[in-house]
């Protein structure tokens, strides 16, 4: 018997391939769709039988540090790469034989090569599946159950009009600065402060004695890695004593001295370990010290001045009023500031920020960034433009800069720039917790100016990306442009399952990241932002394994939710995600979602999506997804998959590097799928 079964790219027979110019154009006649039926019903897709895996893969580590303006709004934690996305909707549209220069032509046109098709996507998330399917030219509807996922995405298939949102954008900044900006900086001063520095002043469990809490004694230095910024001196340093600062001006400097005392510059109070006391040695940890709630002392200033390199600091009794000026400016006008009243959920997956002793969203905020923020989210209420995307931008924008002004934030000393809240994912609480001032115009990562502009350039239409080119065999750049409009956008918050009589029947493609068996929980990581909004609910439950009996019930839940999108899709047409995990519960979950839906395996292919980037790069880690093609059981025939280990997919995809996980993950995909491997008995064998 002769098998259908995946091919590696470029091995197809593309001699007899047949693909009509109006799929190249975006005319879809009634010829071209009956092409596109006809030809997967026949020849299945190029998704099941020939996804340039290896390539597309080399595509995405390409392109891992390029910033597509669309996506670039707001942070997301599980965006799949967009050009992933794209190869894949491209593959799901296209029939199995289509040769691999008429695939990558497609993939780097800006036509709509999706025009006249359907998308879905259950699991929305970061928008990538949806935005590549609009810009496609297909008509796209998704949910979500995090309603800032949904404001995410509106935003990124629907920008704003520039010029509107620049006008909108310059009066609230005009106005925050004209309320708030004496409490951050003197507009007459010859130095403008950017950064402030503070240490959490602690009390340990174990003698009751207070003491400061910090892994080392730098504060910045002067580096000559890309991106840094001009300093005076090679190290910048404080007193543990006096907490004087000092310049000092050889980099290999290993000591500090001051208060009659020799100091090591690189070891603290506090390690990986924890909080070591100075006066009884008894090691505590943050939730031990209830770090969150601790009280801080100011410890420096990093200020700007043009035509010289930065300084850093002491404080002065000024700038310690300024602190207490923000606490009474808060009590004073407290009527006109929407101060967050969110309180952080107790049943967590991910016991953090809690834990620190945070109770409260306000308690991540100082004094200043509870009145920046809620001078800010007041005054767009009562400003509502005509235009609601405008409305939409400047949320969006706003909700983007709590990420930079908050209680959570560190410095990273060899740039000279605030790392982000999230920066690794979680709720991480530095040892020196830095403030930035939101309204310097030039400098510092995370100004209010910055997120403006961030948000305005979202509706640039002319990109650079990365695509394959068959003659070079090499990954090449080339400039896209998205300027047509999009046909359609049905973006609901609510849970995949719920749309199961409004889904518009039939869908032509459905692809999809689901929630991961063992990955963090983003609801929990999104209540930082939502808090902050009005409306701030989620719109259904998010999916996760219950400890009683985690593999069936997330099965389950995960077939529940799919089971509309099954039913509504083109009984011609896969359905495909992306998963990764390597514990074999992950994907024995997975085969009891599949088995539910009643759905064979057509194809599997492993497709790098995270490249050695921030989480991803530690060991255990997953990089690489799996791509999982199914079709119902009642359209196909079981048969045997050919593919035996992991082995014989990384042997294909040299030069990348597969990692110990990935591997696991991998050969778990392979043993899970080999338990319902099947194809569809009205394709033509091959």
């Amino acid at each position: 018997m002769d098998h259908y079964l995946p091919q590696t790219s470029g091995s197809s027979d593309t001699s007899n391939a047949v693909f009509p110019t109006e799929h190249l154009n975006g005319r879809r006649t009634e010829d071209c769709e009956r092409f596109f039926n006809e030809g997967i019903l026949r020849k299945g897709t190029l998704l099941e039988q020939a996804l340039p895996f290896r390539e597309l893969s080399l595509v995405a580590e390409a392109s891992r540090r390029s910033r597509d303006p669309a996506y670039s709004v707001h942070r997301w934690w599980a965006r799949r790469p967009p050009l992933v996305m794209r190869g894949l909707l491209l593959a799901a549209s296209l029939p199995g034989d289509v040769d691999a220069e008429t695939y990558w032509r497609l993939f780097e046109s800006s036509q709509p090569a999706l025009n006249g098709l359907h998308v879905h996507d259950p699991f929305a998330g970061g928008g990538s599946t949806l935005v590549e399917a609009a810009r496609l030219g297909a008509s796209v509807s998704g949910t979500d159950v995090d309603p800032l996922a949904v404001e995410i995405i509106k935003h990124e298939i629907e920008p704003v009009d520039q010029h509107a949102f620049s006008r909108a954008a310059n009066l609230l900044l005009q106005f925050l600065r004209r309320k708030l900006g004496h409490l951050f900086f003197d507009p007459d001063a010859e130095w403008t402060p950017v950064h402030y520095f503070y240490l959490h002043e602690v009390i340990c469990p174990g003698c009751g004695q207070g003491g400061t809490l910090y892994k080392d004694l730098v504060l910045a230095r002067r580096s000559s890695k890309g991106g840094s910024v001009v300093r005076k001196w090679a190290i910048t340093a404080f007193c543990p004593n006096c907490f004087g600062i000092h310049g000092l001006e050889q980099s290999d400097r290993s000591q500090l001295h001051c208060c009659g005392k020799r100091y090591p510059l690189y070891s603290g109070t506090y390690t990986r370990k924890g909080y070591s006391c100075p006066h009884c040695g008894h090691r505590s940890n943050h939730a031990e010290l209830q770090s969150g709630n601790a009280p801080r002392r100011l410890l420096a200033i990093e200020e700007t001045r043009d035509g010289s390199p930065r300084r850093i600091r002491q404080p002065d009794p000024i700038d310690v009023e300024l602190l207490d000026d923000a606490r009474r400016y808060l009590i004073k006008h407290k009527h006109e500031i929407d101060i967050p009243k969110y309180e952080f959920e107790r049943d967590r997956v991910d016991a953090r920020p809690v834990s620190y002793g945070v109770q409260h969203l306000r308690e991540l905020f100082t004094d200043r960034q509870i009145a920046l923020f809620g001078h800010a989210f007041r005054w767009l209420e009562e400003n509502l433009d005509a235009d609601i995307r405008v409305n939409q931008a400047l949320r969006l924008a706003l909700s983007n800069a709590l990420a930079t002004n908050n209680r959570l934030c560190s410095y990273a000393r060899d740039y000279g720039r605030l790392a982000p809240l999230f920066s690794l994912r979680g709720y991480a609480l530095p040892a020196m917790p830095v403030e930035l001032n939101p309204f310097h115009v030039s400098a510092g990562r995370g100004t209010l100016k910055r997120n403006f502009d961030r948000v305005q350039r979202s509706s640039t239409k002319v990109i650079q990306r990365h695509c394959w080119d068959t003659t070079s065999g090499e990954v090449r750049s080339f400039v896209a442009d998205y300027s047509t409009g999009v046909q359609e956008v049905d973006v609901l918050c609510a849970p995949a399952h719920a749309i199961d009589r409004t889904l518009p029947r039939p869908q032509d493609i459905c692809i999809f990241d689901p929630p991961y068996f063992d990955n963090i929980a983003y609801s929990e990581l999104s209540e930082f932002y939502r808090g902050w909004w009005t409306n701030n609910e989620l719109g259904g439950t998010p999916l996760a394994p219950n400890g009683h009996d985690p593999i069936g019930s997330f099965g389950h839940a995960l077939a529940k939710e799919v089971k509309p999108m099954v039913e509504a899709l083109n009984p011609d047409c896969p359905l495909a995600f992306s998963y990764h995990s390597a514990t074999r519960d992950a994907w024995e979950a997975i085969g009891v979602a599949l088995d539910d839906l009643q759905l064979l395996v057509t194809a599997l292919w492993p497709v790098k999506t995270d490249s050695h980037m921030g989480l991803h790069a530690a060991d255990g880690n997953c990089e690489w997804d799996i791509i999982v093609v199914c079709r119902k059981r009642s359209v196909c025939e079981n048969t045997e998959l050919t593919i035996a280990s992991a082995d014989e997919w990384i042997e294909r995809l040299h030069p990348l590097f597969v990692r110990g996980s990935d591997r696991t993950s991998m050969n778990l995909a392979i043993r899970m799928a080999s338990e319902r491997f099947g194809v569809p008995n009205t394709l033509e064998k091959i």
